[in-house]
């Protein structure tokens, strides 16, 4: 069944002489029949290595939405390697952000100053 997940992103930046807008409006495909979703919140620490991102029972990777609901300090969302944490996304407070998890990872998360709550949906592929 298409459009099981639906996304619409708005991209408008205006400063100076910078004016652009891009729009963007689809659906993402679940291929899962009864796919499983893990979140809602979980409180993120600021240890140099990062925290997992609870799965739950999430078997596949599939689309995350992130969303930072602090009120003053940034979060970052990467990956760890061999006790190493490498930052790929960094959602300062109040933001979120929609997108596909690459399989066979997991992914972690590191506060910046103090705890810092991370609301989040995972869900199968």
């Amino acid at each position: 069944m298409a459009g099981e997940i639906t996304t619409n992103l708005t991209l408008r930046v205006m400063k100076g002489s910078l004016n652009i807008q891009q729009v963007y409006a689809g659906s993402l495909t679940l291929t899962a029949a009864v796919p499983n979703v893990a979140g809602f919140t979980q409180i993120i620490p600021t240890t140099a290595a990062g925290t997992a991102i609870a799965l739950g029972s999430v078997a596949t990777n599939g689309v995350a939405w992130f969303q930072n609901v602090d009120a003053a300090n940034y979060i970052e969302i990467g990956i760890q390697q061999g006790g190493v944490f490498y930052p790929l996304a960094r959602l300062n407070y109040g933001e979120a952000w929609t997108f596909r998890l690459a399989q066979g990872i997991v992914p972690y998360a590191r506060a910046n100053t103090g705890s810092v709550v991370l609301a989040y949906l995972i869900f199968d592929n």
